[in-house]
């Protein structure tokens, strides 16, 4: 009888410390997730950080299109606009090919990766 229980204990045992490594694995996993997240989140907020600027004089230059009266340099500020929205766009995509070549990224990816 006192076996019998000792089995059952033991499997139980067995069953939960299965279940607590899955689960553990599985944290490692969201960890490793919410740290690209965050990698991701700086560098979008340091890329939009100019926009506001770029909207305003985008707001202006509609503004005088639809007055009809548009100068020399107000095209060329748009030209400037729509150049600055490609630069932050590169700057974007650079960093992000950057960051997934860095060794801290390749560490981070190798660290939580379970097989």
């Amino acid at each position: 009888m006192v076996t019998v229980v000792i089995c059952i204990n033991l499997g139980l045992t067995l069953v939960l410390l299965f279940i607590a490594w899955q689960i553990w694995r599985f944290r490692l996993k969201l960890a490793q997730i919410a740290d690209v997240l965050l990698v991701y989140e700086r560098v979008t907020r340091a890329a939009l950080q100019r926009t506001p600027e770029a909207i305003a004089v985008g707001r202006m230059a509609i503004r005088q299109t639809r007055q009809g009266d548009i100068s020399q340099e107000l095209k060329l500020l748009r030209i400037q606009q729509v150049l600055n929205l490609l630069v932050v766009g590169l700057q974007i995509a650079q960093q992000i090919a950057l960051l997934r070549q860095t060794r801290f990224f390749r560490k981070a990816l190798a660290k939580y990766t379970y097989k």
